[in-house]
């Protein structure tokens, strides 16, 4: 009796292994398909994806030529203005001129 009780448990174990192996080897067909065709859509990018270099006669590659190179003007402090905690929403336009004139006042600047 006991010989057959594991028998079956041994069989249905095999089973198990079976059903995971075919699940597995489907899951690696997939991964290998999608490896595939993104390997396939990479070796079609060519040299269209190369960055455009314009040569003038026989002198040197030149790059395109971007926008000038300005100054920047250093962006506005943050001032923390604090949270409105009451029912009605965020504070209005005046009163956050005023928080944030006396944060300015204070220099309290991140």
């Amino acid at each position: 009796m006991a010989d057959e009780t594991l028998r079956s448990i041994y069989s249905a174990a095999d089973e198990t292994i079976d059903q995971l192996d075919q699940l597995h080897r489907a899951s690696s067909e997939r991964n290998l398909t999608s490896r595939q065709s993104l390997d396939a859509a990479v070796a079609r990018l060519g040299d269209s994806s190369a960055p455009f270099v314009e040569t003038l006669g026989d002198g040197p590659a030149m790059a395109p030529a971007g926008p000038a190179t300005a100054p920047r003007a250093e962006p506005a402090p943050f001032y923390p203005l604090p949270q409105r905690t009451t029912h009605g929403g965020p504070f209005g336009p005046k009163v956050r001129a005023k928080l944030l004139a006396a944060a300015i006042a204070k220099d309290t600047r991140w």
